[in-house]
């Protein structure tokens, strides 16, 4: 009857309550949630991220510095994460005076020689393997397959880097929109968008268990970190979303936990 009916109304808002405020409670001053947004509109990848379903997205939070305990990077770092049943999307948007890079080739070297922004992805949350894709102003790619984060395949031998580049994400759509001019230190740039489309397919065995595509309120691991490094300084500075530890952007146990959410949250 009636009586029940509402007893069920108000037991699944119970467990709806519950389970944000579960999500939302106190935790360790390292960890970083999100809420990603399902996305009902196309997303065109060409680093503008003039979409209304952009607009309405909200920012990852603030980038802190590895160094200096946590102190505030000299440039600003904005990032967003969208879903559709298709796709995973990022937008990061970063602020650089001088917009510069010499590394056109990707799956070749580090990027993280000059500047780069570094995207890393663990989809089922096991902290053994994930992806890390990196991307520069030149719109060179890196999508590298990390097997262990002591850099060990599961038999304990050593890695081998031309198999870790050999992986891709198969289908990824990728763009930047530089606000300046590239590889020009006698003006002042704004600085510059980046902007990915990625398979839910394309992740391959980096999946493993996890739902592809996730299912709503599914839960990956993913951090997003930035090199910024002036022209001719050895020392870059290292700055992410998610603040991890060890100076190295590879513990997978501090990445920030993304949700997977429907349009209105």
């Amino acid at each position: 009857g009636p009586g029940m009916y509402s007893k069920a109304i108000i037991g699944w808002i119970m467990v709806v309550f519950i389970s944000v405020a579960a999500w939302s409670q106190d935790r360790p001053d390292w960890e970083r949630r999100y809420d990603c947004m399902l996305s009902s509109e196309t997303i065109v990848i060409d680093g503008v991220g003039d979409e209304f379903a952009w607009q309405l997205a909200p920012e990852v939070g603030v980038f802190t510095r590895f160094q200096n305990s946590g102190a505030a990077p000299r440039y600003r770092t904005m990032a967003k994460m969208l879903w559709d049943r298709d796709n995973l999307y990022f937008l990061v948007v970063v602020e650089d005076p001088d917009i510069w890079s010499t590394m056109g080739e990707g799956d070749k070297d580090c990027l993280c020689r000059e500047e780069t922004i570094e995207l890393f992805i663990d989809p089922d949350g096991d902290e053994q393997d994930y992806a890390e894709i990196h991307i520069n102003c030149l719109d060179t790619i890196n999508d590298i397959w990390i097997p262990k984060n002591d850099f060990k395949y599961a038999d304990g031998a050593p890695v081998v880097w031309p198999d870790l580049y050999a992986w891709n994400q198969a289908g990824m759509q990728h763009a930047v929109k530089n606000h300046g001019t590239v590889n020009d230190s006698t003006d002042v740039d704004r600085g510059s968008v980046f902007e990915f489309s990625m398979p839910w397919k394309g992740f391959g065995k980096i999946a493993a268990t996890a739902h592809v595509p996730p299912r709503a309120g599914d839960v990956w691991r993913i951090n997003i970190n930035r090199y910024e490094r002036a022209r001719g300084e050895e020392k870059p500075e290292l700055s992410g979303w998610a603040p991890l530890d060890l100076q190295s952007y590879h513990v997978p146990e501090r990445f920030g936990w993304v949700r997977f959410v429907g349009s209105g949250g």
